[in-house]
């Protein structure tokens, strides 16, 4: 049986370690929205090899830690402080853990995407920040297909789950032309016929949504 994409070669010879269209500059854009401040606590779920973590604790001096639930991509982790194996619909911390929560390319892959919303409801802070990225797709798509672009959501979807779950959206960009830059790296690294380059097929965008939980000031 054949890993998932974000556990190839390819995706790392591709989109490096942070293992997503994009890489640390829609990051970036998401802690400078947010105004991401030295000692906040930061999670980011579905962490992958821990890049994320790293860029907030050396870039913004935040108390960063990751969830993953993959055992093989942890172990390729040099150093994995702040690193746990869990699972993004069961987070091993308490209510209001967090002042911000990162959720990169991971949200449609989660069993329960919604029970996952849930969950990162919970361990917020009042004010506090959720950032998604993740492919979208332009119409839903019924399939036992496990891939990245399969699983993809309808960007109405995604937007009345996070109402849903009791989120104020603050910002939403499209940033597709970073998900046409890997599929075109990973047509390069793993030939045509390679599942991996699913994620360039037609009626699939990529888009960055900051959120903030209902029923709280804005938080600067």
């Amino acid at each position: 049986m054949q890993s998932p994409l974000w556990e190839q070669p390819v995706l790392r010879q591709a989109a490096g370690r942070t293992l997503r269209p994009g890489g640390f500059t829609i990051t970036d854009r998401a802690a400078n929205f947010m105004n991401l401040l030295p000692g906040w606590r930061v999670l980011d779920v579905g962490c992958g090899l821990g890049a994320t973590v790293g860029r907030l604790r050396s870039r913004y001096g935040a108390s960063a830690f990751g969830v993953e639930p993959s055992s093989s991509q942890l172990e390729l982790v040099e150093r994995n402080t702040g690193l746990i194996q869990a699972l993004g619909t069961e987070l091993p911390f308490m209510d209001g853990s967090f002042h911000a929560l990162f959720c990169e390319c991971v949200l449609s892959l989660l069993p329960s995407p919604k029970s996952g919303l849930k969950e990162f409801h919970r361990v917020l802070r009042p004010n506090g920040f959720l950032v998604l990225s993740d492919l979208y797709a332009k119409d839903s798509v019924q399939s036992d297909d496990k891939s990245c672009a399969a699983r993809a959501i309808p960007l109405d979807e995604t937007r009345s789950a996070l109402h849903g779950a009791g989120f104020e959206i603050l910002l939403e960009e499209d940033h597709s032309a970073s998900l046409k830059q890997l599929a075109a790296r990973l047509l390069f690294s793993a030939g045509a016929e390679s599942p991996a380059c699913s994620c360039g097929r037609r009626g699939l965008g990529y888009y960055l949504m900051i959120v903030q939980k209902r029923g709280s000031e804005h938080a600067g």
